[in-house]
């Protein structure tokens, strides 16, 4: 089976800690020197120097040996870096990573075929990428690395692996056209406002690329500021531990032929106040080549460090708020300073409610100005005010607020809380006697309740005279604050003749109930006295 070319990158995650960042660079001659105390390369062989790949099934057999000097040790892992190389010696396009173990493990691609710890053989046969920026490709090995498990580490790098004659031609297929892309723009609830006077702001994208050749390996966003600062930043394609293929953080791809990439810019402290907005955008694929797409205006973000235009004296009012029996107003308003040519809009972000954006607010005579938000019904106990951000018109911004990553804002409204329970001001029975030979039916109890936030559900039971429950009901209602309450009181087939006592429990909206009529059970008095329905014997 064909092996993807973007699987021998697996060694980038799968190493993970155990091999990333402990690899520091050993020069060639500290390598050969820590043969004897630690790992070595003792040997390296390509099979073949030549090797036609255009059909895609082209392989290249690779053996090496790695020594081990301390007679502990029982595991190793490592990588092997394959990249393509120019005629004038520089690297080219995506490097492949050849994974191996000592031991078997997944997702190490290769393990010692021969040997111990200490002189441990290895070989695999390499899948030559079909494309290339050129129909003949030069490859070389250009590093080789390895940690065992007792922290020996080993880095032999380009140089010294060019000894061993580590290198082989390709004929591939030619791969002329770099990557494309479309649907570039902000992630999601990314904050179109950033405060970054004190320290670095980051701003999330997404694009969708696609290659149908050698695939992707690299994409970079330029971002474009004030007095033409730029910064930019990078994802390429990784194969995580899982097995999993990433394309920047959060993002997952099939393949590298397309994903929906998520890209992180960083905005420095201090970078210059004013819109920001991608300027540029750089793909470079597998095989080398690059596509440029310049003279971008997408997705602008506010950046500010308060400098010019401010706010003061933030209030959201009411401080509580009644969301029991529908939705909710809330208003939250400013006082700006330092706008030239007025303001021209008001974004506020909230947690917990809606926010909202207002455009070209009007300036109370107090110089305030408001906008207005929404508490959803019911179950929100608490909005709080995220971000601030306010922009006039001649362009200049302020941002306040975590979301915004600016100054702390103290803006929480909660909800008036419960703390009555509902209460019965009347209750009547349609009959209160009725023939056994009537039964099964359905009496009717009318209640008159009155509830702050409204009565949301009740549960109903029917007692013979010992208090032993013989029927009942239950369910939920739409909220009901004040005025008649209409629930049925079952009454089954075969009911033997004699008094029952009809008691039910009203919850509200807040959790709260009140109970009525339950016999032996402490509660509040009904109106007019015990609900009771005798059942005759005719």
């Amino acid at each position: 089976m064909k092996k993807k070319p973007w699987v021998l990158r697996a060694f980038v995650a799968a190493v993970g800690g155990l091999l990333v960042g402990a690899l520091a660079v050993v020069p060639a001659e500290a390598a050969g020197q820590r043969h004897q105390a630690g790992l070595g390369l003792k040997a390296f062989a390509v099979g073949k120097d030549t090797v036609d790949a255009a059909s895609g099934s082209g392989t290249v057999s690779i053996d090496w040996t790695v020594t081990d000097g301390n007679p502990e040790a029982t595991d190793m892992l490592g990588a092997i870096t394959i990249q393509q190389v120019a005629a004038d010696g520089s690297l080219v396009g995506a490097p492949q990573d050849l994974t191996f173990s000592f031991m078997p493990q997944a997702p190490y691609q290769a393990s010692a075929v021969a040997g111990t710890m200490a002189s441990a053989d290895y070989s695999y046969a390499f899948p030559v990428p079909q494309y290339a920026i050129g129909s003949t490709a030069h490859w070389a090995v250009v590093k080789v690395a390895a940690k065992d498990d007792l922290g020996g580490t080993l880095t032999v790098g380009r140089q010294k692996m060019a000894t061993f004659g580590a290198a082989f031609t390709a004929t591939e297929l030619v791969d002329a056209t770099g990557p494309a892309y479309d649907g570039l723009g902000l992630v999601l609830n990314q904050p179109l406002y950033l405060y970054n006077a004190d320290a670095s702001v980051t701003q999330r994208y997404q694009i969708h690329v696609t290659d149908a050749e050698s695939g992707l390996f690299r994409l970079q966003l330029f971002l474009k500021g004030p007095k033409n600062a730029t910064v930019n930043g990078t994802v390429q394609f990784v194969t995580e531990r899982d097995g999993s293929l990433q394309c920047g953080p959060d993002s997952t791809a099939f393949d590298t032929h397309e994903g929906f990439c998520n890209v992180d810019v960083t905005l420095p402290a201090g970078a210059p106040a004013g819109d920001w907005s991608v300027s540029r955008v750089r793909l470079t694929d597998a095989a080398g080549n690059v596509s440029v797409t310049k003279g971008l205006s997408v997705s602008p973000v506010h950046v500010t460090q308060n400098s010019t235009l401010r706010a003061s004296d933030f209030t959201v009012s009411p401080s509580q708020f009644n969301n029991w029996n529908g939705l909710a107003p809330l208003t939250i308003s400013m006082k700006p300073s330092g706008a030239s040519k007025g303001i021209k809009s008001v974004t506020v972000l909230l947690e917990g409610c809606s926010g909202s954006v207002t455009e070209n607010p009007v300036v109370a005579p107090d110089g305030s100005i408001s906008v207005r938000a929404t508490v959803p019904p019911i179950y929100t106990k608490q909005c709080t005010v995220t971000g601030i951000g306010i922009t006039d018109g001649a362009g200049n911004s302020a941002a306040y607020g975590v979301a915004f990553h600016g100054p702390a804002l103290d803006l929480v409204a909660t909800q008036i809380p419960d703390t009555a329970a509902p209460v019965v001001n009347s209750a009547s029975l349609d009959t209160t006697s009725v023939p056994a030979s009537s039964l099964p039916r359905n009496g009717l109890l009318t209640l008159d309740v009155t509830s702050f936030v409204g009565v949301t559900g009740f549960s109903l039971t029917v007692y013979d005279a010992n208090g032993v429950s013989v029927d009942g009901r239950y369910g939920g209602l739409q909220p009901v604050t004040n005025g008649p309450l209409t629930l049925l009181v079952p009454l089954h087939q075969g009911l033997a003749p004699g008094v029952y006592t009809v008691g039910f429990s009203l919850p509200d909206a807040g959790g709260l109930h009140s109970e009525y009529g339950y016999p032996n059970h402490p509660g509040p008095t009904l109106p007019g006295g015990p609900l009771l329905i005798t059942v005759t014997d005719n």
